[in-house]
């Protein structure tokens, strides 16, 4: 087991939302105050924002600009800041790794942006060394933290295998609203412990994790594009892997597929990207789909780590997310692509586009592992897996924020019609890839039992609403 202390960079992505655009960044008097007393207790840790130098990930949230941002160090500060806080009645985010893509989701609007990025440390619990080549169920991006994305759910390369992040934590250490710090495990406070697995942020601030660990070596990549007359033999193929038992029940086996548009060769390209849990070059399990021609491949061994760094600046692009789940089909991939290529082609224009149609499946053992330790909130109950599809699309000007979003709703909605046509529509939208127009349907998708239990554990731990879409902290989706 390893214990990771609040944003600790992940090795290996998270949505949040909130409706974006014009916004009203003036601080209140409360907040201005609440700066004031935080500047006093922490110090060279609180930053106003003519003299910070801060960036995030999206650049929608590198615009906003909080009251102040501050640095806590330890599950202690956070407590005492939340207190703070609440005590002038300042509303707040808090950012992890601030993968998230709205204003107020983790850097607030006008309000306190509790910056995680001090706690980072990572303990390792057992007799076991990091040296020795552990790991731990991490996601896709580098820039990626722990917080949003494991109590979202937390997919990853390794899930075929270990399941999602949040059936891999054991233990949750939590400052609640009322600045008490608690542990959330299957044996203490197991109410809080089943809604932190997958009821995002609406129960207090996670300052540390108990993960599960395993011996993890170097892991073969290969990523490969395609030309346009071999995408139907692809995506056979690729249907395969993600259903064909005798192929899933190699659990070192990981698939992407992406469809993206690339601006300098004005042409849609399809790609996938090969992962195999061990140092295996052209591992047996892809020989079907190895024999297609391509137009470029790359392969790699490597660990997990050194595959994932990005180097794309931050807080320069725009980015929007929207996702469904469909039961599989071979079919809608190939209407889900035409689809995508239709609405896009309407956006050429748009300066910086970069859209990608990008799907994997959530397999039968990653769902299985969803029912240990009491199971998660997640409401997923199936024998076969469901396929993921992500809306992913990053752009340069704020003036095409209007045009993208259309894009993405069109592109989601005229998915969903042909999911519920063909009978394979599914009621759970990964709340880690939905977009803000998708907030009613994230719980939904939970099942109403699960939906309940959680506003139970949240009105039991925050009686006073604090971390609710009228409270204080209203960013990311809200329960109630």
């Amino acid at each position: 087991m390893v214990r990771i202390r609040g944003s600790v960079a992940y090795f290996l992505a998270v949505a949040n939302t909130t409706a974006y655009g014009a916004v009203d960044q003036t601080a209140s008097g409360n907040c201005q105050q609440a700066c004031a007393r935080l500047s006093t207790d922490f110090g060279p840790l609180l930053h106003y924002p003519d003299s910070d130098n801060f960036t995030i990930w999206d650049a929608k949230q590198q615009e906003v600009h909080p009251a102040c941002r501050v640095e806590p160090s330890s599950a202690t500060d956070v407590s005492n800041i939340l207190s703070i806080l609440v005590d002038y009645w300042c509303h707040f985010s808090v950012k992890g790794g601030g993968h998230s893509r709205n204003p107020g989701d983790s850097n607030s609007v006008g309000g306190v942006t509790v910056d995680l990025n001090r706690m980072r440390n990572v303990e390792v619990l057992e007799d076991a060394l990091e040296s020795q080549n552990l790991s731990f169920v991490g996601g896709r991006v580098g820039t990626v933290g722990m917080g949003g994305f494991t109590l979202g759910g937390g997919t990853s390369p390794l899930s075929n295998k270990y399941g999602w992040a949040l059936d891999n934590v054991y233990e949750y250490e939590v400052a609640l609203a009322n600045g008490t710090i608690t542990i959330a495990s299957e044996s203490h406070n197991p109410d809080l412990y089943f809604a932190l697995r997958g009821g995002g942020n609406n129960f207090g601030i996670v300052t540390s994790f108990t993960v599960r660990t395993f011996a993890q070596g170097p892991v073969f990549t290969s990523m490969s594009s395609y030309s346009a007359n071999q995408s139907e033999q692809v995506l056979d193929k690729v249907y395969d892997l993600y259903t064909d038992k005798n192929l899933t029940s190699d659990v070192e086996l990981g698939y992407d597929l992406y469809y993206t548009y690339v601006s300098d060769t004005n042409e849609f390209t399809l790609m996938g990207t090969q992962r195999y849990g061990k140092p295996v070059r052209n591992p047996p399990v892809f020989h079907a789909i190895d024999q297609i021609p391509t137009l470029s491949r790359s392969t790699t061994i490597g660990t997990f780590s050194s595959l994932v760094n990005e180097s794309t600046p931050m807080g320069i692009t725009r980015n929007l997310f929207a996702t469904l789940s469909i039961s599989p089909s071979r079919s809608l991939l190939s209407q889900g692509l035409q689809i995508f290529q239709q609405e896009v082609e309407a956006l050429r224009t748009v300066s910086g586009l970069v859209p990608n149609f990008i799907c994997y499946p959530l397999q039968s053992n990653a769902i299985a592992a969803m029912k240990q330790r009491g199971g998660n909130a997640l409401g997923i109950e199936r024998d076969e897996p469901l396929f993921i599809i992500l809306i992913s699309t990053a752009w340069s000007h704020s003036r095409d924020d209007a045009s993208v979003e259309k894009m993405t709703l069109n592109i989601i909605h005229r998915l969903e019609v042909a999911a519920k046509d063909s009978g394979v529509a599914n009621r759970y939208l990964y709340i880690n890839y939905a977009s803000a127009t998708q907030a009613n349907a994230v719980f939904a998708g939970y099942g109403n039992k699960n939906v309940q239990k959680l506003k139970a554990v949240q009105r039991a731990v925050d009686p006073h609403g604090i971390f609710t879409s009228k409270g204080l902290w209203r960013g990311f989706f809200k329960l109630q």
